[in-house]
């Protein structure tokens, strides 16, 4: 009765660690597969990268010394955007919200973040990177999103020409 039961605590074991465990491997094998086509492309427009991020949106890295942006987006078959910095003239967050219905004044939920980069002349928007859009079900939670946006727009920021 013993060895069945530890047979039975064995196999119930592996039934809950073993997806896990493959779920960890995938996630782990795609992240790998997203950080070499980062690299790669950054290879192919003679750029160092100096800070990546990985997101479930978009994969995202800068070369401080080239003053370059790459915006790779996997959901849409990595398409890739390099961004010249060199031609920016600002770049800053945009945050749209909305009442939520039955609370307090002054309570809103976010609905869409964003690192809206601009050019001065003619002052026309080079580019939009989505950080959370409520729709999506790929973005994570508004709060953390905001705080990558931030960062990315500091970092971004200091590779300004002035």
């Amino acid at each position: 009765m013993e060895n069945a039961s530890v047979a039975i605590g064995v196999v119930l074991l592996l039934l809950f660690i073993v997806p896990i465990l493959l779920m960890i491997f995938t996630q782990s094998a795609k992240e790998k597969k997203h950080i070499s086509s980062l690299k790669k492309i950054s290879i192919d427009h003679q750029m160092n990268l100096d800070e990546m991020e990985l997101t479930n949106l978009f994969l995202l890295g800068i070369d401080q010394n080239a003053k370059k942006l790459i915006v790779v987006e996997p959901q849409r078959n990595m398409e890739f955007n390099v961004i010249d910095l060199n031609s920016i003239h600002e770049s800053f967050i945009t945050k749209r919200t909305v009442p939520i219905p039955g609370a307090t004044k002054n309570k809103t939920a976010v609905t869409h973040i964003s690192l809206e980069l601009m050019k001065n002349n003619p002052k026309q928007r080079v580019s939009e990177i989505t950080f959370y859009d409520e729709d999506d079900n790929a973005s994570l939670s508004a709060e953390s999103q905001l705080f990558l946006a931030n960062k990315w727009n500091d970092l971004i920021q200091r590779n300004l020409s002035a």
